[in-house]
């Protein structure tokens, strides 16, 4: 059985903390965890995949989430052969995030789509928090990754779609990103086309938009000097805050 902790206690030390054999999932608490059955199958894929052992019991995590009252908070679920932690923290997305929309540009650093864990939330994550912190030391909000055939893959702590005439589109899982729970619930919801899609793809769209399980959906404005619209992102926007806040089925 998994050492369970919480907080500051310790921890049992295993191949997580030597080889960062470990999956992790970031949930959304508002009144209620959203997407939590989303968040605990693909935790538990990713636990089976990597035979890091047992599952992790949804009814568990909600019990838990409802014995410490965690309420409008970030909620991360980190696995290892020998523990299961709970961490808490606040939420830093603000209205003017919102407003403004994310500035992004494309980093040098390419992704490796043959990589056995890039389509996990492995806590091998240095990498996107390196290229998080450099990003925003450079006043960006986002950072995004293009492959080794120069395909682009995703941004550094989220998904991403770009509009063109109508059209939405998001990287093809192939060519090496994290399938975030936004992400499907995206392509489930509306009519997504999943492509190979080139930086000049991607910087000629009329719209771009990021999506993870915080953030929700927000607008990229630019890239470098790309200005983008929002109209239609604002209203997927939109439909998504709907959906969570129990005003549409997801």
């Amino acid at each position: 059985m998994r050492k369970i902790t919480y907080g500051n206690e310790s921890i049992r030390i295993d191949n997580g903390l030597f080889f960062g054999k470990g999956v992790f999932e970031t949930i959304l608490v508002k009144e209620e965890a959203i997407f939590l059955e989303e968040h605990i199958k693909r935790l538990n894929n990713s636990i089976n995949e990597l035979n890091i052992g047992e599952e992790v019991e949804i009814d568990y995590v909600s019990d838990f989430i409802r014995r410490k009252n965690i309420k409008n908070k970030a909620l991360k679920i980190t696995v290892t052969e020998e523990n299961l932690i709970f961490s808490e923290r606040e939420i830093k997305y603000q209205k003017e995030h919102y407003e403004k929309g994310f500035i992004a540009y494309f980093t040098n650093v390419l992704r490796n789509s043959t990589s056995r864990i890039v389509n996990f939330k492995t806590l091998n994550y240095l990498e996107n928090i390196i290229e998080y912190e450099v990003c925003q030391k450079n006043g960006f909000n986002e950072a995004i990754f293009i492959n080794e055939k120069r395909y682009i893959c995703e941004g550094c702590t989220s998904n991403i779609f770009m509009i063109k005439d109508k059209i939405i589109y998001t990287p093809d899982i192939r060519n090496g990103l994290l399938p975030g729970i936004i992400r499907k619930w995206i392509i489930d919801n509306f009519e997504v086309i999943e492509k190979n899609i080139t930086k000049e793809e991607l910087l000629n769209s009329d719209e771009l938009f990021f999506t993870n399980s915080l953030v929700g959906v927000i607008k990229c404005a630019k890239i470098g000097n790309k200005n983008f619209n929002c109209k239609i992102t604002q209203e997927i926007k939109e439909q998504y805050e709907k959906a969570i806040n129990g005003g549409a089925e997801r």
